[in-house]
């Protein structure tokens, strides 16, 4: 399967991931009757939820760089850093670094546009990819709340990606 790696690619997987989370909050069907059916897909919403604001964050700075792949927005970010004797950015293409959302947020200008909302965004930015991992019981009422802040976010940022 090719890498995918442009702004449309980033725009309709940030998309599908908040569908999928959201649709992970209903109650499952699957033994529904169970002692863990009240809280089991929560995490998962949240995680998938948290992929949604990475996805259109990496196309929105896809936009902002003006490239067409995140690889060259990357390259470009870095040629410029350097040419101003700062330090490099990370992979983010294909690294840890572009799962981490406030390192992603930072590259870009989002944080000094109208709208911007710190309260919402730090919510949104304690999501970790790690969450993959958790199988701790997570609160109905906290996972609904931290998909309508990602819903919020993403909502919020692809108003300002016009490509795609």
């Amino acid at each position: 399967m090719p890498f995918r790696d442009t702004l449309a690619d980033y725009r309709r997987s940030g998309s599908y991931r908040l569908d999928d989370a959201k649709e992970l909050l209903e109650r499952p069907s699957l033994n529904s009757n169970a002692s863990d059916s009240e809280f089991r897909h929560l995490r998962g919403a949240m995680y998938l939820a948290g992929y949604a604001v990475e996805c259109i964050l990496k196309a929105y700075m896809i936009q902002y760089i003006g490239t067409q792949t995140l690889g060259s927005a990357v390259d470009r970010l870095n040629a410029r850093r350097h040419s101003k004797g700062i330090e490099p950015v990370e992979n983010i293409a294909r690294s840890a670094a572009g799962h981490r959302i406030m390192y992603l947020l930072q590259l870009t200008d989002l944080f000094q546009k109208p709208g911007y909302d710190q309260q919402i965004w730090g919510r949104v930015a304690r999501w970790t990819s790690s969450w993959r991992y958790e199988t701790d019981r997570v609160e109905r009422d906290q996972a609904i709340q931290f998909v309508r802040d990602v819903e919020a976010v993403v909502k919020w940022v692809s108003s300002k990606v016009t490509g795609g």
